[in-house]
This record gives structure tokens, C-alpha cells and sequence, in this order.
């Protein structure tokens, strides 16, 4: 009868650590990394992506579903990203982490986490995703420089309308990103339509709004 309930209270003990530790994986450092993050996380696992060894081959038509999937991918991309899972989520051991580097990046940078859905130029790709030039008035009010930065952190789920279209796409937060990061995207995106006497977002007014988190559901309520 112990031995009973000793499995009984073991088993779901296990396989809540199980998932803790699945949740614990993260994708090794090396070129692509961040494509992989801004073009995956919206739809998989991170962990499970992380624990993947599969030959390059396996990896090629991983990708072409993805495609059949509606992932959309430039040519430069998809090379990127299968480099990147090929290399060090292969068959082979992966190669020693590089040393990491200090050079500064820009806006423009950090941007290519957003285009694929977005647009090099913010000109949207509809039904799913919003232009993003009608967001440089809201960076001169205190409420819409507090909700951009909800939303780029936090992500974004719920019906919203920009001009005479509506859009319901999901958008993932980008948290992963540094505060120095957050602050230069978005300083990059209002420029487009940059409101007269703009203040450019800093790193401590990101890490402000980090402290307070909130669901992609709570954020489309806080829209303007």
C-alpha cells in the first residue's frame, strides 16, 4: 500500500520536473541565434527546438513544412536559420560558443527581428500584421510610450484596427531583448513618422515597464 502511494505522489512529481526542465533549455550562442528566435518562438518551444538533433538534411525539410506552414522566409533567411540548426543543433556536438562581442548595434539591426511579419519599411503584410508608421504620434504621449513598450516586451493578442483595416494576428513579446535593444527598435520604428518633439526611449524607461508584466491579452485592453 505505501509503495503504492509512494509512486502514486513520485510520478506527477517527475513529470512536473520534467517540464520545469524542458522549460530551463536555451538555444546555444552562434550566428543565426536571433533569426531563429524572432522567426520560431511565435509558434514553438523554444526547449523542444533546443533538445532537437537532427542532420541537415532533416533540418532542409523541417524547414520546407514550416514554409507549407505560411513561415515566410528571403532566401538570406532561411540559409541563416538552417546554418544555424544544422550547426549547432546537428547530429555533430556543437562548436564552442564564440566569445561574445561588445560591438554597439543600431535600430536598423534590431529591426530584423521584425520585418519578416512587419516589413523592412513598417508597410505591414495584412490580415495578420499592422503597418507599423501610424505608431510615431503615440510616442509623444505618456499612455502610448508606456503601451509600445507593453507591447514590444509583452507581445500583443486581440482585434485591433489601424486605419480602414482590421487586424488579428498574434504578436509575441520580444523580452528576450536587452532594454538598450527595446529602446533602439522602437526609437528606429517612430522615426519613420517621428511626432514633433519626440523623446527617443531609453534602456531605463524600458526596464521600467519590464518590472511590470503583462499578458498579450491585458496589453490589447491598455490600446489606445
Amino acid at each position: 500500500m505505501e509503495m503504492k502511494r509512494f509512486l502514486f505522489l513520485t510520478v506527477p512529481l517527475l513529470g512536473l520536473l520534467g517540464y520545469w526542465a524542458l522549460s530551463q533549455y536555451t538555444l546555444p550562442e552562434g550566428p543565426g541565434k536571433e533569426l531563429v528566435l524572432a522567426k520560431c518562438q511565435a509558434c514553438h518551444d523554444l526547449g523542444l527546438v533546443a533538445r532537437e538533433r537532427l542532420s541537415r538534411e532533416r533540418w532542409d525539410a523541417v524547414l520546407d513544412e514550416m514554409a507549407l506552414q505560411g513561415l515566410k522566409l528571403t532566401p538570406e533567411e532561411r540559409a541563416g536559420i538552417l546554418d544555424y540548426l544544422a550547426t549547432y543543433l546537428g547530429t555533430t556536438p556543437p562548436p564552442a560558443s564564440p566569445a561574445p562581442t561588445q560591438a554597439a548595434k543600431t535600430g536598423a539591426q534590431v529591426y530584423a527581428n521584425c520585418m519578416g511579419c512587419h516589413g523592412p519599411e513598417g508597410q505591414g503584410n495584412p490580415p495578420s500584421f499592422p503597418p507599423l508608421t501610424h505608431v510615431g504620434p503615440w510616442a509623444a504621449t505618456e499612455g502610448g510610450r508606456t503601451y509600445l513598450l507593453h507591447v514590444l516586451l509583452h507581445g500583443l493578442q486581440g482585434e485591433i484596427r489601424v486605419g480602414e483595416a482590421s487586424y488579428n494576428g498574434v504578436m509575441p513579446g520580444f523580452s528576450w531583448l536587452s532594454d538598450e535593444e527595446i529602446a533602439l527598435v522602437l526609437n528606429h520604428v517612430v522615426a519613420w513618422k517621428a511626432p514633433q518633439g519626440f523623446k527617443p526611449f531609453t534602456p531605463g524607461e524600458v526596464a521600467q515597464v519590464r518590472a511590470k508584466p503583462l499578458s498579450p491579452e491585458e496589453v490589447w485592453r491598455l490600446r489606445p
